[in-house]
């Protein structure tokens, strides 16, 4: 009976060991908004991100809310999708291309240059992996954006694609 107990309990112990749950992960985000990028994942099954982002010249601050869901569901292996929305702020000082058309020379691109400050919503979809004995996560992620520019004309990315990598602490 003893030794049952014993290696019921030594079961028990490697499963929860295998299955460990990523709870706070830091890192870089590279795309059309590259950054620094911190996750805080509640119950895995929420999380709220924050992004401290360069685009076009300027800086952003993003708020991510994201509802997490297992891709492959085993004890090794920690793949998860995710997809959310949240919104940013901040400032811009670059250009912005945008598609004409003129009846002469038909579609052309025009760039305009854009200054000032910025406010917007955005979408989130994305896919993250945690490796099983390396604290290291792997993110690829879409997130398209409207946004006010300068109190004056909306833009609209829907091809924000970021590849990211960060490092994860475990729960303790």
């Amino acid at each position: 009976m003893k030794k049952t107990a014993i290696i019921i309990l030594f079961l028990l112990f490697a499963f929860s060991t295998f299955s460990q749950v990523y709870e706070k992960q830091v890192g870089l985000r590279l795309g059309v908004t590259s950054g620094l990028s911190g996750k805080v994942i509640k119950d895995n099954r929420t999380a709220i991100e924050g992004i401290f982002g360069f685009r076009e010249g300027g800086v952003q601050i993003y708020v991510l809310l994201e509802s997490y869901h297992p891709l492959i569901k085993t004890n090794k292996t920690h793949w998860m999708m995710y997809f959310g929305g949240g919104g940013h702020v901040g400032y811009i000082d670059g250009y912005n291309r945008v598609r004409r058309w003129s009846n002469s020379a038909g579609y052309y691109y025009e760039e305009q240059r854009i200054s000032g400050p910025v406010i917007g919503l955005d979408g989130v979809i994305g896919t993250d992996y945690t490796f099983n004995k390396v604290p290291i996560t792997l993110t690829l992620e879409f997130k398209p954006f409207l946004e006010l520019q300068s109190f004056s004309k909306f833009h609209v990315n829907f091809w924000d694609v970021g590849f990211g990598i960060k490092y994860s602490f475990k729960n303790r």
